[in-house]
């Protein structure tokens, strides 16, 4: 699912095998290291939840039975709804509301008996408005101005006015949607089933471009001067020029590509074969690349200086330097613990969800908290 900013400067993942998965907590370290201090942990476990978001304000967490709730950033409970049924989108904070896909099933056939994108007040949590959406199994919401953009898998983007519900366009793309959509400040990209990639206006809903590929799309990135970057199931990474079908490069990895991210002038690219590489956007050299311990999970960045990162089946995260990759720190879970989504940074802190905490953690101290609440 989704989700948003991204640093300036190249990423070099490293990822040790034999990391500790201790506590992380202010301490003396080895000159090059940074301490990482956990300010607290609000117990998340029954609850079900696979994400969470934040608009530097609060937190807002997902659960099961339809449930959202949300969190000071100091760590206190501030309200929770629950609407029944299943939470089937990303949460999105708005300027305006809270934004959420919800799905119900209907008891005696045990068929969908609705789909609906719903807009919470981020104060209380109370639904302003509810706008019916097409049957899909999954959707992922991002914003245009005062629109909320709704990608849904089923091959159909709308564009719903984020204070009235109205629609403002709605176009059907493809038979079915693959990887993970991405959403840059007038663009939307989304790959389709049938291996196409497409550019969508944010304003019109109206395609910018096609690129049609030999095998099935797996990620998909955007350079800062509009390249589109493809990775594919077969570990093939291509950059496309802008609006046009003009290749500009290709690079083959082993494996299919699991994520691109285009940050200045690098792709930080990781892939099924266990590696991390370093592309330069000019002409796909690869400047470096580093094996890792296991395949990638979740990956944040942390004031353009550090990455986050942890595999699946970690137990640990570990902060690389964004200059030189080496290892600055590392953030433990739990033996039972592993991170259920990615890291989010937000007011100079980094925070984490793990199948049974929300975790706060800080490389500049904890800020003071206002009151007491269930974080510890």
């Amino acid at each position: 699912m989704l989700r948003k900013s991204l640093p300036k400067i190249t990423i070099l993942i490293a990822l040790c095998a034999n990391l500790a998965a201790t506590p992380a907590s202010a301490q003396a370290t080895p000159a090059g290291e940074v301490d990482v201090t956990k300010c607290w942990s609000y117990p998340s476990a029954g609850e079900g939840g696979s994400e969470f978001v934040s608009d530097g304000m609060r937190l807002y967490l997902d659960g099961s039975g339809g449930r959202v709730q949300a969190l000071s950033l100091g760590g206190e409970k501030l309200w929770a709804s629950e609407f029944g049924g299943d939470i089937d989108s990303n949460l999105l904070a708005a300027e305006t509301g809270l934004f959420l896909a919800t799905s119900t099933l209907a008891s005696e056939t045990n068929k969908s008996a609705g789909n609906l994108l719903r807009s919470l007040s981020k104060e209380t949590g109370i639904t302003s408005w509810t706008a019916k959406l097409a049957d899909s199994s999954e959707y992922f919401l991002g914003t245009y101005q005062s629109s909320i953009v709704v990608v849904s898998k089923n091959g159909i983007i709308q564009s719903i006015d984020a204070k009235t519900a109205a629609v403002k366009w709605k176009r059907e793309i493809a038979g079915g949607f693959a990887a993970e959509p991405r959403f840059f400040a007038e663009k939307l990209v989304v790959a389709s089933t049938a291996k196409q990639v497409f550019t969508i206006s944010l304003a019109t809903g109206e395609i910018d471009s096609v690129r049609k590929l030999p095998f099935q799309v797996s990620a998909v990135g955007r350079t800062a001067a509009g390249d589109l970057i493809v990775g594919d199931e077969r570990g093939n990474l291509t950059s496309f020029a802008v609006s046009t079908e003009k290749v500009n490069w290709k690079f083959r990895s082993g494996g299919e590509i699991s994520s691109v991210i285009a940050i200045d002038d690098h792709i930080l690219v990781t892939s099924h074969d266990n590696f991390a590489y370093s592309i330069v956007t000019k002409n796909g050299s690869v400047e470096w690349k580093r094996r890792l311990a296991g395949r990638v999970s979740r990956v944040a960045t942390f004031e353009d200086r550090y990455a986050l990162i942890s595999g699946f089946d970690d137990h640990v995260a570990v902060l690389s330097d964004l200059t030189d990759g080496k290892i600055a720190g590392q953030i433990g879970f739990g033996d039972d613990e592993t991170l259920i989504y990615r890291p989010i940074i937000s007011s100079g802190l980094i925070f984490i969800m793990t199948g049974s905490y929300v975790r706060a953690f800080s490389l500049n101290g904890c800020p003071a908290k206002k009151q007491s609440g269930p974080g510890k």
